[in-house]
C-alpha cells in the first residue's frame, strides 16, 4: 500500500508516545543519518543532517507500507520489510540499486546520575585511544577509527549507536566504572579497548604583570615527566575554559599535560581588562604562562608547545616568533594570517551576504568599515557615514556595522589593525607548525592566510597544513559535528615530530 507524503507541522508532533528508530542510509555523498519515529497512527521520517526536515505520513509503520519522500529535486521511496520491537528493516532504490536499511530502536536517554560510569580513556592493543565524556547531559565518543566525535544513542543495555556508523558496547563494570568497551564499525569489524589512565584537573592562579590569571591544568595519571601544551583562548570577552576542555581532555588522554586559562578580567581571572593589551603585549604576557607550565613538576620543559584557535592561533605563532627554539611545537587553528583590517573586511563581507544584504549595500558596508578603521588609525572618527549606518540598521536588523560615535574605541587598537608581523616575521619561526582550517570559514580567510604564511617562512621550517571539508570557523560541519580528523590529526602530527609516542 503506497502512501503519499502528508505535510504535517512538526510543531504539533507529539513525540511523547512515539518510538524512535535510528540508523543510516548510503547516498552518493556518503552515509547519512536517518531517523524514523513511529506512533500508533502515523510515521515520521527525517534525515537530520541532509534535509533537516521531517516528513509526516498518516499511516502507521507496518510491514509492507511504502513511504515516498520528496526533498529538493529527489524523490525517495522506502518500503518497510520488517517491523520488530528492537529494529526495523527498510529497502530503497533511489540510487538505482536496492539498499537494505536497518534502523535500531533508540531508548530513552540515560539518567545524568548514571553517565559518569561510562566515561574514560580507553586504549586498544595498537595504542589507539577512544575517549568517552559527558557534555550537556549526554554521552559523547571520540572515535580513533572514524576519527569523529559523536553522541552515543542508547539502543540496548550498555549498548550505543552513533552517526559514525559504529556500535559501542561497554562491559566489566567495576566500582561503578566500566573497564572495557568494544567498537564495531559498519563493516562489522569489532575492536576491543580497555580502560587506560585517567587525569585530574588542578585549579590555580598565575600572576602575570600584576594580573591574576585563572588556569586549569589537566594532569595525566602517568609516571615521569610529560609533554605539555598551553591552550590559548580565541577572541572575545567570554570565558573559554569550558569550551577548550575538549582539546585539553584529548591531550591528557594521550599523555600530555594541558593548561587552559581565562584572559585578564574574564571569568575567574582578575586584573586590567584584556582589551587594554595589543597583540604583541598579549604574546609577551602569555609567555609567562609558558614559563609557569614548564616549571610544573609533571612537565618535561623541552616538550612544551602551544595550541591556539582564531586570535589564539595568531598569538601562538607570534609567541613562536618570539621564543624560537624554546617552544617545542605550535598548533594554530583558524588563525587569521593577515592584518586584522583585511580579516574583518573578509568576515563582514560574508556575514552581510548571509543576512541577505544586496550587493550594493554590502559594498556600502565594507566602505563604512574601511572608513571607520581609518578613523581609528587617524584618531578621529569620520561622521559622514552615520546617516547611512542608521539607514542600513533600519533596513537590516542584524546588520554588522560600527557604532555611530566619535569616541575612539578601546578595542580594536590602532596598532593591532595594521599588525601583520605574524606574516612578515614568519621567517623567524623554528618550532614545527601545524595549521588547521575549515574550508568554509567565513570569519577567517583560510586560503588567503595559507598563501600569506607560506610566502614568508624559512625553507627549513617544518610546516603541516590541513583544510577540512565543509568545516567552518569553529571546525564544525553544517550538521554541527566537529570535522572528521580534526582531533586525531593532532595526535598523528605530534607523534611525527616526536612529542608523544
Amino acid at each position: 500500500m503506497k502512501q503519499l507524503l502528508s505535510i504535517l507541522l512538526i510543531t504539533i508532533f507529539n513525540t511523547a508516545s512515539a518510538q524512535t528508530f535510528v540508523g543510516e542510509i548510503s547516498t552518493p555523498e556518503g552515509f547519512q543519518y536517518m531517523k524514523l519515529e513511529a506512533k500508533a497512527d502515523s510515521t515520521f521520517i527525517s534525515f537530520p543532517y541532509e534535509f533537516r526536515q521531517t516528513f509526516g505520513f498518516n499511516v502507521k509503520a507496518a510491514a509492507g507500507n511504502d513511504f515516498t519522500v520528496k526533498a529538493r529535486a529527489e524523490q525517495r521511496t522506502f518500503t518497510l520489510k520488517k517491523v520488530g520491537s528492537e529494529q526495523m528493516e527498510l529497502t530503497t532504490n533511489f540510487t538505482g540499486t536496492t539498499e537494505l536499511i536497518t534502523l535500531k530502536k533508540q531508548l530513552a536517554p540515560i539518567e545524568e546520575t548514571q553517565l559518569d560510569k561510562y566515561t574514560g580513556n580507553f586504549i586498544d592493543e595498537n595504542g589507539n585511544r577512544a575517549i568517552v565524556y559527558v557534555r550537556r547531559g549526554y554521552l559523547h565518543l571520540m572515535s580513533p577509527y572514524a576519527e569523529q566525535t559523536v553522541s552515543l544513542k542508547p539502543i540496548g543495555q550498555d549498548k550505543f549507536w552513533s552517526t559514525s556508523g559504529e556500535t559501542t558496547i561497554f562491559a566489566d563494570n567495576a566500582k561503578n566504572s566500566f573497564q572495557t568497551l568494544s567498537i564495531t564499525n559498519r563493516q562489522e569489524q569489532q575492536i576491543k579497548l580497555k580502560k587506560s589512565h585517567d587525569y585530574s584537573v588542578k585549579e590555580d592562579w598565575v600572576m602575570v604583570d600584576g594580573d591574576s590569571i585563572y588556569v586549569n591544568i589537566y594532569i595525566p595519571h602517568l609516571k615521569g615527566k610529560k609533554p605539555a601544551c598551553l591552550l590559548l583562548p580565541g577572541g572575545g570577552g567570554q570565558s573559554q575554559v569550558e569550551n577548550f576542555e575538549y582539546e585539553a581532555r584529548f591531550f591528557a588522554a594521550h599523555g600530555m599535560v594541558a593548561m587552559t586559562f581565562d584572559k585578564a578580567s574574564v571569568g575567574k581571572s582578575k586584573g586590567q581588562s584584556f582589551e587594554h593589551y595589543t597583540f604583541k603585549e598579549k604574546a609577551l604576557r602569555y609567555q609567562q604562562l609558558i614559563d609557569f607550565l614548564k616549571s610544573n613538576v609533571d612537565v618535561d620543559p623541552k616538550k612544551v608547545g602551544i595550541h591556539g584557535p582564531s586570535e589564539g592561533g595568531r598569538l601562538a605563532l607570534m609567541m613562536g616568533i618570539n621564543l624560537g627554539s624554546d617552544l617545542a611545537f605550535i598548533n594554530a587553528t583558524a588563525a587569521p594570517l593577515m592584518t586584522p583590517i583585511e580579516g574583518q573586511l573578509y568576515a563582514a563581507n560574508h556575514y552581510s551576504r548571509n543576512i541577505g544584504m544586496t550587493e550594493e549595500d554590502i559594498v556600502s558596508t565594507l566602505m563604512i568599515w574601511k572608513n571607520y578603521y581609518s578613523g581609528i588609525l587617524k584618531e578621529k572618527i569620520d561622521t559622514t557615514n552615520f546617516a547611512t549606518i542608521r539607514e542600513l540598521r533600519a533596513k537590516y536588523n542584524r546588520a554588522f556595522l560600527p557604532p555611530t560615535s566619535e569616541i575612539i574605541p578601546l578595542s580594536p587598537k590602532a596598532e593591532d589593525l595594521i599588525d601583520n608581523s605574524v606574516v612578515t616575521e614568519a621567517n623567524k619561526l623554528n618550532s614545527p607548525v601545524f595549521l588547521q582550517y575549515g574550508e568554509n570559514d567565513e570569519r577567517v580567510n583560510p586560503m588567503g592566510s595559507l598563501q600569506n604564511f607560506y610566502q614568508n617562512i624559512s625553507e627549513r621550517l617544518d610546516v603541516t597544513a590541513e583544510v577540512y571539508k565543509r568545516g567552518n570557523h569553529s571546525m564544525m560541519t553544517p550538521e554541527f559535528q566537529i570535522c572528521s580528523g580534526y582531533a586525531y590529526d593532532k595526535v598523528k602530527w605530534l607523534k611525527t615530530i616526536g612529542i608523544i609516542e
